[in-house]
């Protein structure tokens, strides 16, 4: 139905038999779920939320993609129904509380892609609850980690970091020099780099650079070692390709490193966005312990920020006093 909360919608919701479903338009399309954010209080005042809570029983959010938005549909609901978690949603928290809180020993973290202050706090949460025993940069988050232990990359890729992280810049740089001073002997960072020289892929020790080409994957040693790791860990969690996998050149890390994750007897635990959607289109989801249909929303999850739409569960348990269902004990 073309329609979410408007006169159409509520008419046919109304004129619904027992056993009849109706599906109603998407409701990112409505102007409210956009525009207004915050806590219940907030977004429980919005038309979407009071119009529909005026005719249903129950809420069951199974949306665990979107768990990390503020939004009405997320967490408007909690105090005018009950709110319950759906079967994806329950799988979603306990495979990501088991990994993180429950880990099998040794806990690999392998922290790649472009999102580089995410992967640093990733990595600082895991670290300092005792999470990781051992943390494996890749990709961009590997370049600058590099770049911060001494060795210089090369001014193309230090401005390339500087424009991604934008404001954040300052804030992640200070996060990732800590890490360096608390953690050094459980940090890994690649020992060769592969750059793209040209249109070429040409793989450099760390003590040959700096390069004046982009650094865009791991070096074939760095690959092989990091294997070797993946395959003898009781658990890994991965997010992030481990370099430009869109080209076939670069791409070598970030297969191997799936590879090795899929042939590891460790319980594997792949992030959502770009590593869910490489690990599917590779036919791996089946050999792997978990691939998450969050991509922010697991990012958030993993560096221990409160996800709105799961406190939101939990605020509406609280307030019915109903069971959770789930809703995780995010330490």
């Amino acid at each position: 139905m073309d329609d979410v909360c408007g006169e159409q919608a509520m008419a046919a919701i109304e004129a619904l038999e027992p056993g009849q479903v109706l599906m109603l338009n998407n409701v990112r399309g409505h102007e409210e779920e956009t525009a207004v954010k915050g806590n219940h209080a907030i977004t429980g005042q919005t038309q979407l939320v009071e119009r529909l809570s005026s005719v249903v029983d129950l809420y069951v959010n199974d949306a665990f993609a979107c768990a990390h938005r503020a939004s009405p549909s997320m967490t408007g609901f909690a105090h005018h129904l009950p709110c319950l978690t759906g079967v994806l949603m329950q799988e979603e928290i306990e495979a990501l509380n088991k990994a993180l809180h429950e880990p099998a020993r040794p806990c690999l973290a392998v922290l790649g892609g472009i999102k580089v202050d995410d992967s640093v706090q990733v990595a600082d949460n895991m670290l300092r609850a005792g999470t990781a025993d051992e943390v494996w940069f890749t990709g961009g988050v590997a370049n600058l980690m590099i770049e911060l232990a001494g060795t210089d990359i090369g001014a193309q890729n230090h401005d390339f970091l500087v424009r991604e992280l934008g404001p954040a810049w300052h804030p992640t740089i200070e996060m990732a020099k800590a890490l360096l001073l608390d953690f050094q002997d459980r940090i890994h960072l690649p020992v060769d780099l592969a750059a793209n020289v040209e249109g070429n892929r040409v793989d450099l020790p760390l003590e040959s650079l700096p390069v004046a080409a982009p650094l865009f994957d791991m070096g074939l040693t760095s690959i092989r070692r990091l294997s070797a790791a993946i395959k003898s860990a009781g658990t890994v969690i991965l997010n992030g390709p481990a370099g430009v996998f869109e080209m076939a050149d670069f791409a070598l890390g970030t297969v191997e490193m799936l590879n090795a994750c899929a042939e590891s007897e460790a319980f594997t635990v792949m992030g959502g966005g770009h590593t869910a959607t490489l690990v599917v289109k590779r036919g791996l989801a089946g050999r792997m312990g978990h691939v998450s249909t969050g991509g922010g929303a697991c990012l958030d999850f993993m560096a221990g920020r409160p996800l709105p739409a799961i406190v939101s569960l939990e605020a509406s348990a609280a307030h019915f006093q109903t069971p959770s269902l789930g809703t995780p004990d995010q330490r």
